[in-house]
C-alpha cells in the first residue's frame, strides 16, 4: 500500500499541521452532543449537553492529533498541566463551533459536500499540503488520496491485514477525517467572517481622508499638568459618583462564569543540610560504580533514576544540558567528572564521556520497504531489491514497481536529539548518520525490512555519547514532615485569614493574593498540581472566610499550601461591592475630578508660558503629530494621548489651545509648524490598505476569546443559556 508505506517511511520526521486543528475534534462533538445523563453533565450551551465521557473522548482525540504532529511524545504519560490545557482548548473550541453553527443556521449559511470536494480537488487549501498525500514537490496529490481510500476499503473488506497494519491504516484515516472536517469548519467560518467583513467598507472619500490624516503633520510646544500633581486624599468621592461611573462602565464588569477571591500561604519545602549530605554520599557510590571496568553504564544511569536518560546515539552539544555541554569539551573519551552541584537546576551531576565522533548534522535519505507477515519472506524480498540496486537498477523504477514513493527526505539532528527513541529508531539513526553516500543498508523495522540509502550528507560536527546522572537536590520525608508540622501549628494558632495576615511575617510566611479566580483555573501562580485547592474553593459548601486543609502541591509535592476564600462572585455583572470593581471605578472618578480641577486651573492661561509656570507643569516640544496615530509622550510616563493628537491636528498654525484632557494629565499647546509629507495620493492603493486594515480587524474579532467584547461571538456567548460544571469533575 503506497500511501501506508509513505507514512511508515516518515516516522522520523514531524508532521506540521498548523492552526485550527481543534475544529475536527470539537466539530465532531457538536454532532454527537445530543444526549447525556444528568449526573455526568459537565456543561451545557443553549440546551446542548456536554457529557463527562464525551469531553474526555474529545480530549483523547486531540492528544492523538498532537502526537501525530510531534508536539506530544508518543507512548509517554501527559502531565496534568498539559492535559488541563488541552481540555480547556477543546472545550472553548467546542463552544465557539456550537455558536458558529447556531449563527450560520439562522442566516442560512452552509457548506455543501460539493463545495468541500471542490476545495479538496483543487488542492489549494494549506491544510492539504500538510497531509501524507503529496507529490515529490510537496503539493497535495488528490490521486494519492483516492488511492489510499480505495486501498483502505479493499484491505478492510478482504481482512488479510495484521492488527498492526489495520491500526496504521486507521490512524492515517482518522488523520484525514480530521483534515476534511477542519476544512469544512474553516469554510463555514470563512463565510461568516466574509459576511461580517462586508460591514466594514471603504470608499474613495474615506480613503482620501485617511491619506490626509496621515500626510498632514503638526509640531507643537506643549505644557501639561499631570494628574499626579493632585493628591488622591484631596479629592472627595461621593457614593453617587461611584454609582454613576459604574453604570457608565458596567459592560466591562461582566463575567461569564463564577469567580472566587483567594488568599493563601505557599511554603516551598527545600532540602536540609542532612538531605544534601545523603545525596552526596549516594552520588559518590554511583561515581565509583561507573569507573569499574565491567560497569554496565546504561543500567547504572537507570538505577540512579537520572533526570537525563541514557541513549547510545551520539548527540550534538545543543542536545545536552547546559552544564554538561560546558564541561564536555575539556573531557577525554573514557573519563568522567566527579559529582558536582549545578545551581542552575539545583542538581548533583556525574558526567562520563563514552565516545566522541564526527557525524553529519543533516542527511538526505530515501527508503524502500519489504513488507510481509513472514519475516523470512520480507528479508528475502529485501535481499532481492538490494541485489538489483547494487547491480545498477534504477531506484525510482523499483520504488514504482513496489508501489512506493521512494522520495528523498532530509533528516536533521534536532528532529531526533533529546527525543525518546525505540531500539528501531536508534538503528535507523545509526544507519542514516554512519552510512556512506550511495551505500544501501537493511534495517529490520516493525514487521518489515527497510532498505535505506543515504543520498547526501552535510555539516560534519562533533557528536558525543554521554552518560549523565543528574539528580535533583531533594528533601527527605523528615524535612517535609517538619515543614508540614510548622505550618499546621501556625494555622492552628491563627484561625482566620486576618490573623494569618497579621502574624505571617513573624513566622517567616507570606500571604499571597489571587483575586477573581475562575473555576477552571488550572493552578495557582508558580505552583504546579495545585488544582485541588481551586476545586475546594468552588465547592458549594465552601463559604467566604473558610480556610482549607493544608495541601501538598507540586510535581514532587514540594509545596505546602493553605488557602482562604475571601470573596465570591456569581456569573453575570459584578457589583460595585466587589473590591476590585470599586477600586477601578474609584480610580476613574478620581481622574475625572482631577481633570476638572486642572482644567479649571488652566482656563485663564493665555500662553504656554502661563501653564509652564504652574506647579508641577511638564513642558516639551513634540513633532510629526498626525491625526491617524496617538502621540506618545515620554515625559508623561510614555503616555499614549490620542486626544492631544486630534486637537493638535485640527488647530491652525500659531493657535494656542488649553484644557485638553488626556490619559496622563491635562494639556495646553501651541502649534509651531504645519507640514506635509512627500507621499502622493494613490486612491487604489489607499483603498487596498484600508481594506487590509478592515480584514485585520475582522480577523481579530474571530481570534479573540469569546469573553472579550471585541470577539465576533461575544454577544452570542453572553446571551447564551449556559452552565459550566467542569470544576466538579476535574
Amino acid at each position: 500500500m503506497a500511501t501506508l508505506q509513505k507514512i511508515r517511511s516518515n516516522k522520523i520526521t514531524q508532521i506540521a499541521i498548523g492552526l485550527g486543528m481543534l475544529a475536527f475534534i470539537a466539530g465532531s462533538a457538536v454532532e454527537i452532543m445530543k444526549q447525556s445523563a444528568p449526573d455526568t453533565e459537565v456543561a451545557s450551551l443553549n440546551g446542548e449537553s456536554l457529557d463527562y465521557a464525551q469531553l474526555n473522548d474529545m480530549v483523547d482525540e486531540y492528544k492523538e492529533v498532537l502526537q501525530l504532529m510531534g508536539q506530544l511524545p508518543q507512548g509517554e504519560q501527559v502531565s496534568n498541566e498539559v492535559t488541563a490545557q488541552i481540555r480547556e482548548q477543546v472545550y472553548q473550541r467546542y463552544l465557539q463551533l456550537q455558536l458558529l453553527n447556531e449563527e450560520c443556521e439562522k442566516l442560512g449559511i452552509t457548506v455543501t459536500d460539493a463545495e468541500l470536494q471542490n476545495v479538496i480537488k483543487s488542492g489549494n487549501n494549506p491544510l492539504l499540503a500538510q497531509t501524507p498525500f503529496s507529490t515529490q514537490q510537496g503539493t497535495f496529490d488528490y490521486a494519492s488520496l483516492q488511492q489510499f481510500l480505495n486501498q483502505r476499503n479493499e484491505a478492510l473488506s478482504n481482512g488479510q491485514i495484521s492488527a498492526e497494519q489495520r491500526e496504521s491504516i486507521d490512524r492515517i484515516y482518522r488523520y484525514w477525517c480530521f483534515i476534511e472536517k477542519e476544512i469544512r469548519n474553516g469554510l463555514l467560518m470563512e463565510k461568516y467572517q466574509v459576511l461580517l467583513g462586508n460591514l466594514l467598507m471603504t470608499n474613495p472619500t474615506s480613503a482620501k481622508a485617511n491619506f490626509d490624516n496621515r500626510k498632514n503633520e503638526t509640531s507643537i510646544v506643549m505644557a501639561a499638568l499631570p494628574y499626579t500633581t493632585i493628591e488622591d486624599q484631596s479629592i472627595k468621592v461621593e457614593e453617587s459618583d461611584l454609582k454613576a461611573k459604574f453604570d457608565e462602565y458596567k459592560e466591562i464588569f461582566y463575567q461569564s462564569g463564577e469567580t472566587r477571591d483567594l488568599k493563601y500561604i505557599d511554603v516551598l519545602i527545600k532540602a536540609s543540610k542532612a538531605d544534601e549530605e545523603a545525596l552526596s554520599k549516594e552520588m559518590d557510590g554511583y561515581a565509583e560504580a561507573m569507573q569499574k571496568p565491567d560497569a554496565v553504564i546504561e543500567n547504572i544511569v537507570r538505577q540512579a533514576q537520572s533526570a537525563v536518560p541514557f541513549f547510545s546515539v551520539p548527540v550534538s552539544r545543543n542536545a545536552l544540558p547546559r552544564d554538561v555541554a560546558a564541561k564536555i569539551d575539556s573531557m577525554a573519551v573514557g573519563t568522567q567528572c566527579e559529582p558536582y552541584y549545578n545551581a542552575g537546576d539545583n542538581t548533583m551531576n556525574i558526567v562520563k564521556l563514552m565516545n566522541k565522533v564526527t557525524l553529519p548534522d543533516s542527511v538526505e535519505v530515501r527508503q524502500l520497504y519489504a513488507v510481509n507477515q513472514d519475516p523470512a519472506a520480507a528479508k528475502k524480498t529485501a535481499d532481492s531489491i538490494c541485489n538489483a540496486l547494487q547491480a545498477g537498477a534504477n531506484f525510482d523504477t523499483i520504488a514504482k514497481a513496489y508501489n512506493q514513493p521512494g522520495t528523498k527526505q532530509w533528516i536533521t539532528s534536532n528532529m531526533y536529539e533529546g527525543q525518546s527513541m525505540t531500539e528501531e529508531n536508534k538503528k535507523f539513526i545509526e544507519a542514516a548518520t554512519t552510512s556512506a553516500v550511495g551505500a544501501y543498508k537493511q534495517i529490520e523495522s516493525d514487521g518489515a525490512v527497510v532498505i535505506l540509502q543515504v543520498t547526501d550528507r552535510r555539516k560534519m560536527i562533533d557528536k558525543y555519547e554521554v552518560a549523565i546522572i543528574k539528580r535533583a537536590v531533594d528533601f527527605s520525608n523528615e524535612t517535609a514532615t517538619k515543614a508540614y508540622n510548622d505550618l499546621s501549628q501556625f494555622v492552628a494558632s491563627n484561625k482566620t485569614i486576618e490573623e494569618m495576615e497579621k502574624n505571617a511575617a513573624s513566622a517567616s510566611y507570606i500571604v499571597l493574593d489571587r483575586p477573581s479566580m475562575e473555576s477552571m483555573t488550572n493552578a495557582l501562580p508558580g505552583i504546579e498540581d495545585s488544582r485541588e485547592i481551586i476545586r475546594w474553593a468552588f465547592k458549594e459548601d465552601t463559604k467566604v472566610g473558610e480556610i482549607s486543609e493544608i495541601q501538598y502541591c507540586g510535581k514532587s509535592r514540594e509545596h505546602l499550601v493553605v488557602a482562604a476564600v475571601t470573596g465570591a462572585d456569581k456569573a453575570g455583572y459584578l457589583s460595585l461591592d466587589n473590591k476590585a470593581v470599586k477600586d477601578y471605578v474609584n480610580g476613574l472618578v478620581l481622574q475625572d475630578k482631577k481633570a476638572a480641577k486642572l482644567q479649571e486651573q488652566m482656563k485663564n492661561a493665555k500662553s504656554i508660558a502661563d501653564v509652564a509656570n504652574m506647579a508641577g507643569a511638564v513642558t516639551d516640544t513634540v513633532q510629526h503629530i498626525t491625526f491617524n496615530a496617538p502621540v506618545y509622550l515620554q515625559k508623561m510616563g510614555a503616555a499614549s494621548e490620542p486626544a492631544l493628537s486630534g486637537a493638535a491636528s485640527l488647530a491652525a498654525k500659531g493657535k494656542f489651545v488649553s484644557g485638553i484632557r488626556g490619559n496622563a494629565g491635562v494639556y495646553a499647546f501651541q502649534v509651531i509648524e504645519k507640514n506635509q509629507t512627500q507621499e502622493k495620493f494613490d486612491e487604489k492603493n489607499e483603498m487596498a490598505q484600508q481594506a487590509q486594515q478592515n480584514a485585520y480587524l475582522v480577523s481579530n474579532m474571530f481570534q479573540s476569546d469569546m469573553r472579550n467584547p471585541i470577539s465576533a461571538f461575544y454577544k452570542a456567548f453572553k446571551n447564551a443559556k449556559k452552565e459550566d460544571k467542569r470544576h466538579l469533575f476535574y
